[in-house]
C-alpha cells in the first residue's frame, strides 16, 4: 500500500513539458507543469461543469414551472370567470325568491322589521365604509355571504309564512262564509221598513227567502250552544265558532241538531219555515263577533278557501 501510494506521489511530481514554437524567429516558450496541477485543474473544471449542469437543469424546471403556471393561471382565470357568473346567476336567483318571500310574509301579516334588505347592501358600499379595497373576490365572497344570509333568513321566513298560512287558513275555515240555505234577499241588515208593521225597523241579521222545507246548513264549524222556540223567532239553533263567531239560524220549521252537538260546515241543523208573527217562509240568520252584530252579506260566498 505504501508502495503505491510512493509511486501515485513520484507520478504527480513528474513534470510536463509544453513547448510553444513560433512560425518566425522569436524564442521558443517553454510551461513546464507537474501532472499534480493537472490533475487538481481537471478537478475544479470538472466541479464547475457539474454546477452549470445543475444551473442549467434548474433554470430549465423553472421555465417548465413558469410554463405550467402560466397555464394554470390562464385555467384559474377562466374558472374564475366561470364562477363568477354562476355566483352572478345564483344571486340573482336567491335574491328574486328572497324577495317574493319577503313580500309575501308581510302581506300576509308578518313582523316588517324582520325583513331585511340582505346584508344591507351593495356589495361595494359595504366594502368601502369598511375600508376594504374591492376586487372581484371580495365582491364575490360578500355576495356568497349576503346569499348565505338571505338564505337562511328565507329558511326562517318560510317557516313563518307556513305558520301565518296555516292561522289564516284556519281563520278562514272558521269564519261563516256560504249562504245558509238556498234564496234571495228579503229583508237586508241594518234599517228597513217592515211589510208586517210598515214601521222602521233594525235587523240584526239577514232574511233569506226560500221554499218551505228548505235545507238550512251551519255556515262554519262549531258547537251547538243553544235550541229552542219563541213565538217571535220560532224554532232556532244558536252554533259558536272558533275566534269568537257565532251564528243565529232562526224561523225554522224544525231542528235537525241537539245542543253541544259539534258540526262541521255544511251540516244540515234545519229547515225552512215560519213564526206567528211573520208568515213568510224565510230564514232569518244573524253572525256575530262576541256581542257585535255583523252584516251577514258581507260573508256570503266573499272569502275563498
Amino acid at each position: 500500500m505504501s508502495q503505491r501510494y510512493e509511486d501515485l506521489d513520484k507520478k504527480g511530481r513528474e513534470k510536463l513539458t509544453i513547448m510553444v514554437i513560433p512560425h518566425t524567429d522569436r524564442k521558443t516558450i517553454n510551461f513546464v507543469i507537474s501532472y499534480k496541477a493537472i490533475s487538481i485543474f481537471i478537478g475544479i473544471m470538472v466541479v464547475l461543469l457539474v454546477i452549470s449542469a445543475v444551473n442549467v437543469l434548474s433554470h430549465s424546471g423553472s421555465i417548465h414551472q413558469l410554463t405550467e403556471l402560466n397555464l394554470t393561471n390562464k385555467d384559474f382565470i377562466r374558472q374564475s370567470s366561470k364562477m363568477k357568473e354562476e355566483v352572478n346567476s345564483l344571486h340573482e336567483t336567491i335574491q328574486y325568491y328572497y324577495d317574493r318571500i319577503s313580500n309575501l310574509y308581510i302581506k300576509l301579516g308578518g313582523d316588517p322589521s324582520r325583513v331585511s334588505k340582505g346584508m344591507g347592501g351593495q356589495a361595494g358600499q359595504f366594502l368601502a365604509l369598511q375600508g376594504t379595497p374591492q376586487t372581484d373576490i371580495t365582491d364575490e365572497s360578500f355576495r356568497i355571504k349576503e346569499d348565505i344570509h338571505n338564505l337562511k333568513l328565507s329558511s326562517e321566513l318560510s317557516e313563518e309564512i307556513i305558520k301565518l298560512i296555516k292561522k289564516r287558513k284556519s281563520i278562514i275555515k272558521n269564519t261563516p262564509s256560504i249562504w245558509p240555505t238556498k234564496g234571495y234577499v228579503l229583508f237586508p241588515f241594518g234599517k228597513y221598513i217592515s211589510p208586517i208593521t210598515g214601521k222602521e225597523e233594525i235587523n240584526r241579521g239577514l232574511d233569506i227567502g226560500s221554499f218551505p222545507g228548505a235545507e238550512v246548513i251551519a255556515t262554519a264549524p262549531g258547537l251547538v250552544f243553544d235550541t229552542g222556540y219563541s213565538p217571535a223567532t220560532g224554532y232556532y239553533v244558536k252554533i259558536s265558532h272558533r275566534f269568537g263567531w257565532k251564528t243565529i239560524y232562526s224561523n225554522l220549521d224544525r231542528i235537525r241538531v241537539k245542543k253541544n252537538e259539534k258540526l262541521s260546515k255544511g251540516d244540515i241543523l234545519g229547515y225552512v219555515g215560519k213564526s206567528p208573527e211573520n208568515p213568510i217562509y224565510h230564514l232569518h240568520y244573524e253572525v256575530h263577533v262576541g256581542t257585535q252584530a255583523l252584516n251577514p252579506f258581507s260573508f256570503l260566498n266573499q272569502i275563498q278557501e
